[in-house]
């Protein structure tokens, strides 16, 4: 496992590692994803998911495929896919605590934790390149308590080379209690399905062994988005501009990324 600063540079070393000219990316993303493949010069080619989030089309044997693993809740659809494809590459930035897949996989502790940025990265093949470490220095912040704060980490991040995380972050995970953090996210997460699951256009699958990054809500009720809009809340929306003609439009546009642990 190798400590780097942000999830976008752990895809910009596999690209790297591998020697990646082309890569296969879902529509359904953060566009940081796809500008990190291009950035190192690798072509990249766009899928389409369906309602169970699987790609709606076959790769062929030598393609390489990043899939991501939507809130933490489709482990299950990358060990599938890694048995089907040779080169997948999964995408945890929502699933810290999921299982690795494929010849590549990495996750992003700011997603999840109280840090200011760092990733973990697996891969099948050694990193022969020398990173420097991190010294960046960010106020930690939860989006919910001062978002312009974390939206200046946010601009402040962008343009970060890669590093090796730094000893402040490794020592503050050091100190995270996961079993605490698994558990409120859990019962959090249940907690919100009895409440919203039949209104959500979303459908779950079997959350065995599952630690969700969110509960993603996406309705048309009415009184379910009122009720989101006189909450407390401060409620993230995650990917609001898929295009109407696309399939993913019907059931994931402006996703409602309700919190687990505030």
């Amino acid at each position: 496992m190798y400590k780097l600063n942000l999830g976008r540079n752990c895809l910009k070393v596999i690209i790297r590692t591998y020697g990646i000219k082309e890569i296969f990316i879902p529509y359904y993303s953060c566009k940081t994803l796809y500008q990190a493949a291009r950035e190192e010069n690798c072509r990249v080619k766009f899928y389409h998911i369906d309602q169970k989030f699987m790609p709606t089309c076959e790769f062929a044997d030598n393609d390489f495929v990043l899939y991501i693993n939507y809130f933490g809740l489709f482990e299950n659809n990358c060990k599938i896919l890694s048995q089907k494809y040779k080169n997948l590459i999964t995408d945890n930035t929502q699933g810290f605590y999921s299982k690795q897949y494929g010849i590549g996989s990495f996750n992003s502790l700011r997603k999840f934790f109280p840090v200011q940025n760092g990733a973990y990265l697996w891969m099948k093949k050694d990193i022969s390149e020398k990173f420097e470490q991190d010294n960046i220095n960010l106020p930690v912040v939860k989006i919910s308590d001062n978002y312009e704060q974390f939206r200046e980490n946010e601009l402040r991040l962008n343009n970060e080379p890669i590093k090796i995380i730094s000893p402040k972050v490794q020592q503050q995970m050091e100190n995270i209690d996961f079993e605490q953090d698994k558990n409120l996210r859990i019962s959090s997460f249940k907690k919100y399905s009895e409440m919203f699951d039949k209104y959500n256009l979303i459908k779950f699958p079997d959350m065995k062994n599952s630690v969700p990054y969110c509960y993603p809500l996406c309705t048309d009720n009415k009184a379910v988005l009122k009720e989101l809009e006189q909450s407390d809340k401060v409620i993230l929306r995650l990917w609001n501009d898929i295009p109407a003609e696309f399939y993913e439009h019907k059931f994931l546009n402006n996703v409602a990324a309700l919190p687990l642990t505030d």
